[in-house]
Formats: C-alpha cells, sequence, structure tokens
C-alpha cells in the first residue's frame, strides 16, 4: 500500500495536521525498512501498515498510530 492508498483510509476523527504526522511517519518507516520483505515476500513495510490501519480502526490516539508505523524501525 503506497502512501496515498495508506492516507485515504484515515478516518475522519483525525484532523490534518495528524494526517500529516502520519505522512511523515509513514515516509520514515518507508525509508528505515526500504528492501525488506516478510517471510511471504510481501514488503515488510505492509506489517506495519497493517498495525496502523487497525489503530486507526479503534480510532486510538494519533501518537499511537504512528507507533504502529514506526515500531519495527528502531531494530533498523
Amino acid at each position: 500500500m503506497d502512501l496515498e492508498q495508506f492516507l485515504a483510509k484515515v478516518p475522519q476523527a483525525y484532523s490534518a495536521a495528524d494526517r500529516e504526522s502520519f505522512a511523515k511517519a509513514y515516509a520514515l518507516a518507508q525509508k528505515a525498512h526500504a528492501g525488506q520483505t516478510r517471510a511471504s515476500g510481501q514488503p515488510y513495510l505492509a506489517h506495519c501498515v497493517g498495525v496502523a490501519n487497525i489503530l486507526m480502526g479503534m480510532e486510538v490516539a494519533p501518537s499511537m498510530v504512528i507507533a504502529g508505523l514506526l515500531h519495527d524501525t528502531v531494530l533498523d
């Protein structure tokens, strides 16, 4: 899922500033996981985006969505 597709799924409950923060976190996660794949062959970023999508569906605080996107970047 590219950035535009990800941002299209952001619920209306989040502000424009939240969306901007999500875009920055997405870009950082994308850079950190560049070239990495999961055992299934999917880009590793798909896992981080999946976590963020689950959190957005729960309409948690924006910082938690960002944490979902970035949770594995510390390892890289």
